[in-house]
């Protein structure tokens, strides 16, 4: 551990990491990575395992190379002076690196959401031009970076980045107080919106409903996430066009078909996954019934850990954790089908 020893003992430092090259990755022996003027180093507790990253190397973000993985707990060993209260705290981080270059960047000059998510010179961690999690150490902007409150568990902690892009469709404020809300997809990530939305939908609201295929998943939802709970399969055609807002978290590219016919005309169906693989899209029925459709990525950490903090238990999610050193057995148990959250340790706490 470096602790306060600074950037001259990173410097002579190596350690593994999952490295990635034409979409194949292998354990490497490599540098401990040196943190930038405004950069932390972090030593990487837990990293998940996502679905994104098993995209990556299906060919999502053709031609990445470097470190995979985004999703983390650490603990922050060195941080630029001005930030030296972060030095030996458990962190969570921002993916997403923008510019911040307000007198040439427009998008990070008008800030928020938008310059968080969307600089067009950002990288992005383990996904753009940055390496991520799948290492013993990385490096991210202290600005980037979040301590985690102590009544909050390092296993329960590495949901934060999900749970932040979970939350999301809350910050982008797609539903109306009394609007009728469906999600499909009982994976983690539907599970995990499920609990953002049911929790913030408006007194008097018809409670969302969580679209699935696993009853024994949608079992693990909280009581406080206040969802209704329906098999796919028996979803049509009673429920077609019953639903004012309809978010698609299945991970499956096909799925938007399903998603539309819950949709009334007029509503708004929302994409929640990324997928390398393509598909045949009829768009005729989205312009007849006049849909909106609307993108939601990563999201902010501020409330994702109050939701952790205040009692929200996602460690049932978890299917399996194994060493770094095993992480092509953790991917390949990842990528079998109805598996639920796998994750990495990288160092001990």
């Amino acid at each position: 551990h470096f602790g306060r020893l600074g950037v001259a003992a990173v410097a002579a430092a190596a350690m593994d990491a999952f490295v990635v090259r034409d979409e194949k990755g292998t354990i490497e022996t490599v540098p401990v990575p040196t943190p930038a003027a405004d950069e932390c180093l972090v030593r990487v507790l837990i990293a998940g395992v996502c679905g994104t990253d098993l995209e990556i190397l299906q060919g999502y973000k053709k031609g990445f190379a470097g470190v995979l993985g985004h999703e983390f707990v650490g603990v922050c060993e060195t941080a630029p002076a001005e930030y030296d209260q972060l030095v030996g705290k458990r962190v969570v981080g921002d993916i997403n690196l923008a510019c911040s270059d307000c007198s040439c960047c427009a998008v990070c000059a008008g800030g928020g959401d938008r310059a968080r998510n969307h600089c067009p010179s950002r990288t992005v961690l383990g996904i753009l031009k940055k390496d991520g999690t799948y290492a013993r150490y990385l490096t991210l902007p202290a600005r980037n970076l979040h301590i985690v409150p102590d009544c909050v568990s390092t296993e329960n902690a590495a949901f934060a980045e999900p749970l932040a892009a979970a939350y999301r469709i809350v910050e982008q404020g797609v539903i109306a107080p009394l609007d009728r809300v469906a999600i499909v997809g009982d994976g983690r990530l539907g599970l995990m919106i499920s609990e953002c939305i049911g929790r913030h939908m408006t007194e008097g609201a018809p409670r969302p409903v969580l679209f699935g295929r696993h009853s024994e998943k949608m079992k693990l939802l909280s009581a406080s996430a206040n969802m209704k709970v329906a098999l796919a399969s028996e979803a049509l055609p009673s429920r077609a066009a019953a639903f004012d807002v309809v978010v698609d978290a299945t991970g499956n590219p096909d799925a938007i078909i399903f998603a539309r016919q819950l949709c009334r005309p007029l509503g708004t169906l929302v994409l929640k996954s990324t997928c390398a693989g393509e598909t045949t899209l009829n768009t005729a029925p989205f312009v007849i019934d006049e849909l909106r459709v609307i993108g939601s990525r990563c999201g902010p950490f501020e409330p994702a850990l109050a939701l952790l903090a205040s009692g929200l238990d996602l460690t049932p999610l978890i299917e399996a954790t194994f060493p770094l050193e095993e992480v092509v057995a953790a991917m390949a148990r990842a990528g079998t089908k109805g598996t639920m959250k796998v994750h990495l340790r990288c160092s001990s706490d």
